[in-house]
């Protein structure tokens, strides 16, 4: 089945490359800063935003002379949850222009508590026994009581953020439209049923 997705999950990642770790640390955090500004201007809630990294390490460039080193990069990578595809926009507008930020996403998602996953289940318990007959049928038996039902373990989802987008800042960088759309929901069931003598 299709639904209009509940939310979606958007990464936002800071990095700064400096000639030592003290000065990229420094950078990464002024900005991380004026992203919480940002998000408690559009109304995302802290329970809503988690630090999914935060990295330190040096660069090297491999050159016809050796390794020489292109100084300390430092990162800090967000995960912001909303519900509103409108602020979507507004957001990865805003870490653009004014953070120069690394954007992934949007990842949209369907909510476990979304009526629309028992509505896929019933429709997939309804063609479980429509198909069931249809076999009975087809061997000269009819269908008894089912006898066992499981839900098979579905594909694991994505640990992490999709590939970042790099962005560059601008001036009067406008938010960008978003579309939710729908997407598919999976329901999918196992059934055992008794086969009865036919006619």
């Amino acid at each position: 089945m299709r639904a209009e997705p509940d939310e979606a999950i958007v990464w936002i990642t800071l990095s700064a490359l400096e000639a030592s770790p003290g000065p990229a640390l420094a950078d990464v955090s002024a900005r991380s800063r004026a992203l919480v500004a940002i998000l408690d201007e559009l109304g995302v809630a802290a329970a809503d935003r988690s630090t999914t990294g935060i990295n330190l390490s040096e660069e090297f460039d491999h050159t016809a002379q050796g390794r020489r080193s292109l100084g300390h990069r430092a990162s800090s990578a967000v995960s912001v949850r909303l519900t509103d595809a409108e602020i979507v926009g507004r957001l990865v507008a805003r870490a653009a222009e004014e953070l120069a930020a690394h954007i992934g996403g949007p990842r949209w998602q369907i909510a476990p508590d979304n009526p629309v996953r028992l509505e896929a289940a019933r429709a997939a318990a309804a063609d479980a026994a429509r198909k069931a007959s249809a076999y009975a049928d087809g061997v000269g038996a009819r269908l008894g009581r089912p006898l066992g039902l499981t839900e098979p373990a579905g594909p694991a989802g994505p640990a992490g953020p999709p590939a970042m987008i790099r962005t560059a800042s601008g001036r009067g960088l406008e938010p960008l439209p978003v579309d939710p759309g729908e997407h598919e929901v999976l329901a999918e069931i196992e059934v055992t049923f008794a086969l009865e003598p036919g006619g």
